[in-house]
């Protein structure tokens, strides 16, 4: 696996807060919040600039807390309401990764970037993002794309 370092410039996304807990549920809620977000990209016109993205602000043990989204361009997330929010994503060093594979072994992927990370001295924070690549509807899980996001610093 490999693992290397970017600058990335810092990116708006719009998106909708989900928790669940670690099981079989997170898929339930990652589809009901991007499908949520898309309707809103949909019915006002927005062209999304990536494929749909997780965000992650920090790592409970007990329950995952995620935003599912959209990197969108400045003007269109100025144009969020009701239960879509916009923010962005940090700009400068980040350690990135592609996760191949079902989504339910990518904590495989990032389990094996900390350790590049620690092995190499390099302290990672959040937000960690992920950037799934593929359309699962599509793709066989085996071969699904994710890309792995980690702030540096």
């Amino acid at each position: 696996m490999e693992f290397i370092t970017k600058d990335l410039p810092e990116q708006n996304y719009i998106y909708v807060d989900r928790e669940c807990g670690y099981g079989p549920e997170i898929a339930e809620a990652m589809g009901s919040a991007f499908g949520e977000v898309y309707g809103f990209v949909q019915e006002n016109g927005i062209t999304p600039l990536s494929m749909p993205l997780t965000v992650y602000l920090g790592m409970d043990p007990k329950v995952l807390r995620f935003r599912a989204g959209f990197a969108v361009s400045a003007e269109d997330a100025a144009r969020v309401n009701g239960t879509i929010k916009a923010d962005t994503l940090p700009g400068g060093a980040t350690m990135t990764g592609v996760h191949v594979g079902p989504y339910d072994r990518m904590n495989e992927t990032h389990q094996a970037m900390w350790a590049h990370m620690e092995a190499d001295g390099i302290k990672g924070g959040m937000p960690i993002w992920e950037v799934y690549v593929d359309d699962p509807d599509t793709v066989e899980a085996d071969k699904l794309r994710t890309e792995i996001y980690c702030t540096l610093g």
